[in-house]
């Protein structure tokens, strides 16, 4: 008995010396007013993200969207967008004559300086939803590239083409009707090749096409190819965009205030990639940008704490007081950082991104990930050694197209890029390799 007694009474003043002695310390120096300042920083946070909780509800891309309110997808509001584009489309194609348009391509294709072959990878997907109405991805698609390409002035320099690879080409009425417009080309199949489609899989014949329309663009002897999927849409100043950014990072590069040729391998640039997957956890950049996004705010709002002290100040004064000063301003530096990642990573990467689309000289070039292909620029110097890789392997389910590229790159010690912020937006509502839904509605919103 004596014993455990003792044992207790050791237990008790071991955990007196590792907890409770500390504590009482702590006390004894916590003053009133640093209890009030610390109810008053925590008071920040909590209304800080009462009011992040109620905006951030209706931004897709945030932490705290549809946290509260998850009623499902929202039909309403993706079937307005895709209305708002058909009509747009239908009225771009009323004003075109279709003869002169398709014309004016097919010389294009002719030139000898032609600096854009852009491809629409297209296939029939199920074009009408009952909960969306009538898709018409690539009409959609099509009519923008028209119109952007038009009102830039560069109606000769690029050659727009839609590549159908569908197994049955002479029954995608929406790519036939577009080309009378458009100039197309179309993938054969063999009945032996129809009849192993079950051996072959979804994702290998995805890579299959790709070559096929990689090698479609390239036979037209263009300095750029850009291959897009036909939900896949151009924004307006995508051309502007990449003008400014070929110009400025990929051929040149300003160093030392001269422009010097830029002689960093490239093998391509990714033209758009889903919001959702360019979370600050997702890529060592993106950790970093969030990051020093949080310093700077916090920064700027140290200096003008710092400032207000100095001005408040008075001319003497002892070093301890100038101690406390700086530990001070140290705590202030240290919550207002914290404070901003908190409210940075809650918003979301998607909407500080944006800040820089207002302008096609804002937009930058910054490392690629391994995911996704809706939109990418190969320079043509580089595509027939992509085309050749891709031809010796197979993708499958756990191999797909994105991660053969990938591959290509790490082994050829070359480069990729991706534009921020994105000029392709992705609208395909409705899969065409999966025939479903894309559940992933803060794309769509």
């Amino acid at each position: 008995m004596c014993y455990v007694l003792y044992y207790c009474r050791t237990l008790f003043n071991f955990i007196k010396w590792l907890i409770i002695t500390p504590f009482c310390c702590f006390a004894r120096q916590f003053t009133r007013s640093r209890l009030v300042c610390l109810i008053k920083i925590l008071s920040v946070y909590m209304v800080t993200l009462i009011v992040l909780f109620i905006i951030c509800q209706k931004l897709p891309y945030s932490y705290f969207y549809r946290l509260y309110d998850s009623s499902g997808i929202n039909f309403a509001r993706i079937r307005i967008l895709n209305d708002q584009r058909r009509f747009k489309a239908r009225k771009v194609l009323s004003e075109l004559n279709p003869n002169e348009t398709r014309r004016m391509y097919l010389e294009n294709a002719k030139s000898d300086h032609l600096k854009y072959a852009i491809g629409v990878v297209t296939v029939a997907r199920k074009n009408f939803i009952s909960e969306v109405g009538e898709l018409k991805y690539l009409t959609q698609v099509m009519t923008q590239l028209h119109d952007v390409i038009a009102k830039c002035g560069a109606t000769n320099d690029v050659f727009p083409f839609i590549c159908n690879v569908d197994l049955k080409p002479e029954d995608f009425d929406e790519a036939l009707h577009l080309a009378q417009y458009f100039p197309n080309i179309t993938k054969l199949y063999s009945p032996t090749y129809q009849q192993g489609i079950q051996r072959t899989g979804k994702t290998e014949m995805e890579k299959q096409d790709y070559v096929f329309c990689l090698e479609s663009a390239l036979q037209y002897n263009p300095d750029y190819v850009i291959l897009i999927e036909d939900d896949a849409y151009p924004k307006d100043n995508f051309l502007e965009v990449l003008e400014h950014l070929i110009e400025t990072k990929l051929e040149t590069n300003i160093r030392r205030g001269e422009r010097t040729l830029n002689t960093v391998r490239w093998g391509w640039v990714k033209l758009m990639i889903p919001y959702s997957l360019t979370k600050y956890h997702r890529n060592w950049f993106f950790f970093c940008q969030w990051v020093a996004l949080a310093l700077l705010l916090s920064g700027i709002v140290w200096l003008a704490y710092c400032f207000y002290i100095e001005c408040c100040s008075s001319t003497q004064e002892s070093p301890a007081n100038i101690i406390k000063t700086y530990a001070r301003s140290f705590c202030v530096l240290l919550f207002t950082f914290i404070y901003f990642l908190l409210i940075i990573w809650i918003i979301g990467r998607a909407y500080y991104v944006q800040v820089r689309s207002f302008s096609p000289y804002l937009h930058a070039l910054e490392p690629g990930t391994s995911c996704c292909t809706p939109a990418l620029l190969f320079p043509s110097s580089e595509v027939p050694s992509i085309v050749k890789y891709l031809g010796s392997i197979k993708c499958s389910r756990h191999f797909p197209l994105d991660f053969a590229l990938d591959n290509y790159r790490i082994d050829n010690k070359i480069k990729q890029y991706l534009v921020s912020p994105n000029i392709f937006s992705h609208i395909g509502f409705y899969s065409s390799l999966r025939q479903s839904y894309n559940t992933n509605e803060a794309e769509f919103v």
